[in-house]
C-alpha cells in the first residue's frame, strides 16, 4: 500500500493504467474510495492516481491546523514523488477547490480541470455549516454526523436504489478521524475567494453539477465559475445531487473521458 512522506502527514495513494495522468481528489469527508466508479473506467486510457487527502482515509492529520493550500501543496509533493509533469485534475466539493488552489500555483503542470460541485469563494451561511458540522464531529457523534451527512447530500431516489452505496458511504463517514475531518471543513470554510484570480488559469475546464444538488452554492458557484474560467464549459447532470460521479457515474466517465480527449486535441 504506497504511501508519501511528507512534511508533516502521510498521504497514501493508488494508481491504475497507463497513459496521459488523470488525478482524482475526493471531496470533504471521503476518502478515495469516493471514485471507485472512476479509477476503473478512465484507467482504460490514462494512468489514473487517487489519493486519500490530509486528514481523510488512510493519510494523516498533521500537527497544526492547515488552510486549503496545504491540499495544493500536498498534490504537488505527490506528484512531484510518482514523476508526474502534466496531468488532467478532477476534484469534487473539497477536493475541486484544492485542484484549482494547486493549477493556480502549478499552471505548468494542469493540463485541465474537472470541477466537480465547486464553488470558488463561499458565503457567511456555509462557513456556519461548515463550523457546526466541525463541532458535531468534534462532539464524539459520529453516527449523528454521517446520518444528517448521507440524508442531504444524495437524491432520494439514489438512496432507494442504492442502498449498500450508501451504507457504504455512511460507515466511512461514522470512522472518519474528527480531528481531520474538522480542519478540513474549516479551511474549507475560510478559504480567499479565487474568483479573482481565476481569469489567468487558461487551461481547459469542465464545470458539473448535480440537478438535484442541495448545497446552495453548488449552483451559483458554477456560474461564479463559468464567467471566470476562460476555457470553461458546464455540465448539468440530471437526477444526481451534490456527487454526481457516486450518483450518475456512467453519466460521469462519459464526460470526462470525451473532455480529456479533447483537450489533448486542443479542441476543448
Amino acid at each position: 500500500m504506497p504511501f508519501l512522506a511528507g512534511r508533516d502527514t502521510r498521504l497514501h495513494y493508488e494508481e491504475a493504467g497507463e497513459g496521459s495522468v488523470v488525478v482524482l481528489a475526493h471531496g470533504g469527508g471521503g476518502d478515495l474510495s469516493q471514485w471507485r466508479h472512476q479509477v476503473p473506467v478512465l484507467a482504460r486510457r490514462h494512468r489514473v492516481i487517487a489519493f486519500d487527502a490530509r486528514g481523510h482515509g488512510q493519510s494523516t492529520t498533521g500537527d497544526a491546523a492547515f488552510a486549503m493550500t496545504e491540499f495544493a501543496e500536498d498534490l504537488a509533493a505527490l506528484l512531484r514523488h510518482l514523476g508526474v509533469r502534466q496531468a488532467h485534475l478532477v476534484g469534487a466539493t473539497l477536493g475541486g477547490v484544492a485542484v484549482l488552489e494547486f493549477a493556480l500555483a502549478h499552471p505548468q503542470v494542469a493540463q485541465s480541470v474537472v470541477l466537480v460541485s465547486v464553488a470558488p469563494d463561499t458565503t457567511d451561511e456555509m462557513r456556519a455549516r461548515f463550523e457546526a458540522s466541525a463541532e458535531v464531529v468534534e462532539s464524539g457523534d459520529l453516527a449523528g454526523f454521517a446520518e444528517g451527512f448521507v440524508s442531504f447530500i444524495f437524491s432520494e431516489a439514489y438512496v432507494t436504489d442504492h442502498p449498500d452505496e450508501v451504507a457504504d458511504f455512511r460507515t466511512r463517514l461514522q470512522q472518519i478521524d474528527p480531528a481531520g475531518y474538522a480542519q478540513s471543513i474549516r479551511a474549507l470554510g475560510n478559504r480567499a475567494d479565487l474568483s479573482p484570480r481565476l481569469p489567468r488559469l487558461a487551461i481547459p475546464a469542465l464545470v458539473v453539477t448535480g440537478a438535484l444538488d442541495p448545497i446552495p452554492t453548488s449552483a451559483p458557484g458554477a456560474d461564479l465559475l463559468m464567467r471566470a474560467l476562460p476555457r470553461a464549459r458546464a455540465e448539468v447532470i440530471a437526477d444526481a445531487a451534490h456527487l454526481p460521479h457516486l450518483e450518475r457515474p456512467e453519466v460521469f466517465n462519459r464526460l470526462a473521458l470525451d473532455f480529456f480527449a479533447a483537450a489533448e486535441r486542443g479542441a476543448a
